[in-house]
């Protein structure tokens, strides 16, 4: 079976200083981050990244050890570079930013409005109401 080619663009990196934090080195997203924040998904190995309300970033293929760290990461320190053709030019950094963890995923925002869930009391009242009609 032929393996799918790595696109560069997807290419990320996990570095540690001495004091213990944790960056994520990527290349930069097409909008600018607003107020990130990341989910550490350890059934899947991976780290979900909101780098804004519309735009997530899965980083996935995480190695146990990455995982026990990113559990006790208060703050996952962001780098986004800008993606050159030439490997043998320097990157420039387009985005530098703290994100902070998510108490739970954040699922996409639907764009088309949700009809309201009836209250328990309204429920109620129409199952109420069901039963005289048929009496």
């Amino acid at each position: 079976m032929a393996k799918r080619p790595i696109n560069p663009r997807d290419v990320y990196e996990l570095m540690e200083n001495d004091q213990g934090e944790i960056m994520l080195l990527l290349y930069a997203g097409d909008t600018a981050p607003q107020k990130a924040s990341f989910y550490l998904n350890e059934r899947q190995k991976c780290i979900e990244l909101y780098r804004n309300p519309k735009d997530t970033v899965i980083i996935d293929g995480l190695e146990k050890e990455s995982i026990a760290k990113l559990k006790q990461t208060e703050t996952l320190y962001v780098c986004e570079m800008k993606y050159n053709e030439d490997a043998d030019s320097e990157n420039e950094i387009l985005y530098a930013y703290p994100a902070n963890p998510a108490k739970e995923p954040q699922r996409q925002k639907s764009d088309a409005p949700k009809a309201a869930e009836p209250s328990l009391s309204e429920k109620a009242k129409q199952a109420r109401e069901k039963i005289l009609k048929k009496a």
